[in-house]
């Protein structure tokens, strides 16, 4: 299981195309993918700074089934990526 931080620098977008990359056994910079080909990263980042509710978002991105949960956990594929969503205040 690989871990991260979103930081102001860095995104839950980000954090998908390093769970994708992970899944892949790939570096995050070879991944081959355009998430904004696939779903609105907007919807991604409002959904990442939900403070409250219990949430599940699920969305293709090429050949992998992509699942978000409210509490930070990235499933590729069915295989659980928790990057550690931390959100800033």
């Amino acid at each position: 299981m690989r871990n991260c931080t979103l930081t102001p620098d860095s995104s839950i977008v980000v954090a998908v195309i390093e769970a994708i990359a992970h899944a892949e056994k790939r570096d995050p910079s070879a991944v081959d993918v355009i998430l904004a080909d696939y779903i609105d990263p907007n919807v991604l980042e409002k959904l990442a700074d939900m403070d409250e509710g219990v949430w599940e978002f699920t969305f293709r991105v090429s050949d992998h089934q992509v699942r978000l949960t409210h509490d930070g956990t990235i499933f590729v594929d069915g295989v659980k990526h928790d990057l550690g969503i931390v959100r800033q205040e």
